[in-house]
This record gives structure tokens, sequence and C-alpha cells, in this order.
């Protein structure tokens, strides 16, 4: 098992470096963005589900996120948890967005568990954060941005 730190470490440089799915949709059925007013760091999240549903419903949990983008501005952790969420949640259904946003808060706010996911990949590179209790806004800005996203009444963008 390689090193936490260093692994974190690698992970987030990479994901600031090269962003995966950086950028607006084309096509946005659901977008939401948070802010951190805090430090001014902030992440908006877009969805193209499949099948398109209004935004005035709430996201079916059989849905598939056809594609996802994110734009934001903020310190490397904020921006590369935005840009692991958009690469992880790519091509998943929508109660697996929302397992793994679950699964994600709690690595950060409580660090591993035993019966953690043994499947997170480079997300798991963001229990690191958990060390550090001012970090945890940043690391989890754009999962908040997500649910929010899915949940009912969000706007569509694009």
């Amino acid at each position: 098992m390689p090193d936490p730190a260093e692994f974190y470490q690698a992970v987030i440089e990479d994901h600031r470096r090269r962003p995966r799915h950086r950028g607006p949709l084309p096509v946005a059925h659901r977008a939401a963005r948070r802010e951190n007013p805090a430090c001014g760091d902030f992440c908006s999240i877009q969805f193209q589900l499949d099948p398109p549903l209004p935004p005035e419903t709430v996201a079916a949990p059989t849905a598939r996120l056809l594609s996802v983008g994110f734009t934001g501005a903020g310190c490397a952790l904020s921006q590369a948890s935005g840009s692991l969420l958009a690469a992880a949640l790519n091509g998943r259904t929508v109660a697996e967005a929302r397992t793994l946003a679950a699964a994600v808060e709690t690595l950060v706010r409580n660090g591993p568990r035993e019966n953690a996911p043994d499947n997170l990949g480079d997300l798991a590179a963001l229990a690191a954060a958990h060390a550090f209790p001012a970090r945890h806004a940043c690391a989890l800005l754009a999962w908040q941005a997500a649910l929010g996203a899915l949940a009912a009444h969000s706007t569509a963008a694009g």
C-alpha cells in the first residue's frame, strides 16, 4: 500500500494540473453551485441525465449520469476534488452517485474505516483531508454541489 501522504499529494496534484471533465457541458439537465464563504472557493457541477428529467423533479435513482462537468475556482484540494468527482461519477446511476458521495463524506469526516468501500480508487486520497478539519469543506465542496444538482428544483444550465 502506498504511503497515504504521498498518495494524497500525487493524486491531488495530478487532478489539479490535469483536471478531468472541466468545463461546462453543452447540454446539462441538472446543475448546482456551492461556495465556501470562509475562503471564496466555489464549484459548479453539471449533469446530463438519461433519461432527462424536469428540474422540478428529484432525479430517479436509475437515471444515468451520461456526462459530468465541473467549473470553479479555489484551492488545489477543492478543484482536484471536483475533477475526482467528475471522473468517478461519469456514467454512474443517480443511486450510485449518491452512495459514492456519502462514502466520500464519511471518508473525509471520519477517516478511513474497515467497512469503507475498497473500490474508491483515487478517491481514497481524500481520506488524508480527515486529519485537517479546516480542509473538510474544501474536499467536500464539489460533492455537496453534486448532491444539490440531483435534488429537485436544481437549475439546468448549458
